[in-house]
This record gives structure tokens, sequence and C-alpha cells, in this order.
């Protein structure tokens, strides 16, 4: 026959089974905060408070691997060699991945609250990073008060769209496509540029979704991004310590509309920066379009300035290209990426 405990009993064997829980989750601390020492906190939403208690999907709660935070700052510390007081090494950066999959982060880099500048970082095919493009100041895509100024023009308003179970996602196409897909209960999903606020053609950002889904399935795991990721470059790159930026060279801004007769004459013939000078000085003014594919650059774009990236022995490694700056955000991407796509035009006058 069992010997039922005593009353008193019963409360000392309760008090000690939680003090033994307790003890136990102690214990485990350590090795739940070590498994989690690659991960920062949550980074800082680029939409209104008021919005982001709505949904958690207007803004990243999903942080970049710690393969892209180390490439974004690396990069971040060659963008301040340009000048003291850029502010680049000393930017807190925060991380927002571009749809459609996770082959993308857009990055924006404060100090305090005052902005430096964003890059846009991407993962190529052979699961290499590389930052598409860059830029300084208080000009970035994916600004929300442009976002509601479009929607607004449209009779529509964000926040009751969320409300009512639509949802917002940031999204980026190659070559230069930075857009909102806007999906709306019960209506066509509309895209917009996050750079000039311009409505896109729904059936041409359908299909780039579907590419984009498709290359990302083909894209290497973030796993092996991470392994490529320690090189940070190709093989037959330099080290990113070694690199430096030189001054931005900037150009007066324009409106390509405001004289459309750049339409009618030849591409001009530019291979790198040097040519590009040559032209500025004849010319003034200068215009890239991608012709029948502007709508993945977002253009016609004037062609606003330059950066040139180069190694610890003055060796030109990459050229960065300004395009837009007036009716868009300036953006400076890669020379090669605006040669594969388009070309130039002198503005005469």
């Amino acid at each position: 026959m069992k010997r039922p405990f005593h009353k008193g009993w019963n409360v000392i064997r309760r008090i000690t089974g939680i003090v033994m829980c307790f003890l136990c989750v102690v214990a485990l601390l350590p090795l739940l905060q070590a498994e989690g020492a690659g991960i920062q906190s949550p980074s800082r939403s680029i939409l209104p408070s008021t919005l982001t208690k709505i949904t958690a999907e207007l803004h990243s709660d999903t942080l970049a691997p710690d393969a892209v935070q180390q490439f974004a700052r690396e990069q971040a510390i060659i963008l301040s060699t340009e000048h003291e007081g850029n502010h680049w090494n000393q930017a807190q950066l925060d991380f927002y991945p571009l749809g459609p999959g996770t082959r993308s982060w857009l990055v924006y880099a404060n100090v305090g609250e005052s902005p430096v500048g964003y890059m846009i970082i991407s993962a190529n095919d052979q699961g290499q990073l590389q930052l598409d493009e860059y830029g300084q100041g208080e000009q970035r895509p994916y600004n929300i008060s442009l976002l509601n100024e479009t929607l607004e023009r449209q009779q529509l308003d964000l926040k009751g769209l969320i409300s009512e179970g639509g949802r917002l996602q940031l999204r980026y196409a190659p070559p230069l496509l930075a857009y909102w897909k806007v999906e709306r209960p019960n209506d066509d999903a509309i895209y917009i540029d996050a750079t000039n606020g311009n409505t896109l053609p729904a059936g041409v950002l359908k299909a780039l979704d579907t590419d984009s889904q498709q290359a990302t399935k083909r894209i290497k795991s973030i796993r092996s991004i991470s392994v490529q990721a320690v090189v940070m470059t190709p093989e037959n790159s330099p080290q990113v310590s070694s690199l430096s930026v030189d001054s931005m060279d900037l150009q007066p801004l324009f409106d390509p509309a405001d004289n459309l007769l750049w339409i009618t004459s030849k591409a001009l013939s530019i291979s790198g920066v040097k040519t590009l000078n040559q032209q500025w000085k004849e010319h003034k003014k200068i215009v890239f379009s991608a012709d029948h594919q502007n709508v993945l650059y977002g253009g016609p774009l004037p062609v606003s300035g330059y950066q040139i990236w180069h190694d610890n022995g003055g060796t030109v490694q990459y050229q960065y290209v300004a395009v837009g700056g007036n009716t868009s955000v300036r953006r400076f991407v890669p020379l090669q990426t605006l040669l594969q796509g388009g070309h130039f035009y002198a503005v005469k006058p």
C-alpha cells in the first residue's frame, strides 16, 4: 500500500520542480545566445511606425546573412575613403531583403537620424556578392513618401490597403529596376518604380517576377553565398581591403524630356569615364537610354557623374557612373551594366 505524501511535502515538491525548470532555462541561455551570435537586432523600418504596427510585411524583420552584412560593411569602408567626414565608416547599416526570392538586399546607411547613403547588394548565379548600385545622402530608392504620392494620385491609401488584407513588397530586378509591388485585395497588383514613382506596366513586371523566381531557384543557397562572400570579389579581382575611391565627379542635372532631339542622334562610343569626360566637354549633357527596355532602368536618364574605384597602386578596378538625380534618385551603377543594356546620347543645343 502506497503511503500518501503530507500536503506540506506536496507544496515543497512543486516549488522544487519550478526552481529546477528555471535553473535549466538559465543553463541553456548561453547555448541559445551562441546559436544566434551571428544575428543582429532587427533593422530600422523604412515605413512610418503607424504602418509598421499594422503588418510586419511592410518592413523587414528578416535579417541579411552574415556574409551580406560583412560585404556591406567592407563596401562602406571603401566608400569612406573618398574624403574625411562622409561618415560611411561610422554608419549604422540597416538591411531589407528585396524579392522575389532573396538574392538582393537594400542597405540604408545612417548616422543617428542623418542619412549617409544606400547600397543594393545582390548575389549572382554563382553565389558571389556584388554591389549593384549605391548613392550618397538623402536621395534613396524605396522612399515611402514617394510611394504615398503615387498611390494618392490613384486615389489609393496604403494604410487602408494593408488593413483590408493588401500587401506591400520591396522588389528588385536586374539590371536596374527597383520597384514596389502593391497587392490589392480582390484587384490586380500595382507595380511602382521605387526611384521615380512611375507606375510600371503590369504585364512586363509579372514576367519579370517569374524570371526572377526561376533565377533565385538556380542560385546557390544562402550557406553557399556565405562561403563565396568570404572572398567578397571574384578570384581575379583585388582584395577589398586594397580598394579606395576617388572623389565623385558630378555634372549638372537636367531632364532628358526637355530636349528630345537626342532621340534622333547617333549613339556615342563610350568605353570608360575618359570618353565620357570628352563627350561632356563637347556636348555638356549626356543621356542614357535602353530604348524599348527603358522600363528596366527607369530611363531615359541624365548621366550625372561618375566615381572611380582603384587599388593601392592606382590601377582602375571599377567605374561607377551616376544616372538620374533630377526627377529620380541619383544612382551610381557599374558602367558595364549600362553598356550591356543601352546607349549614351549627346544632348545638342
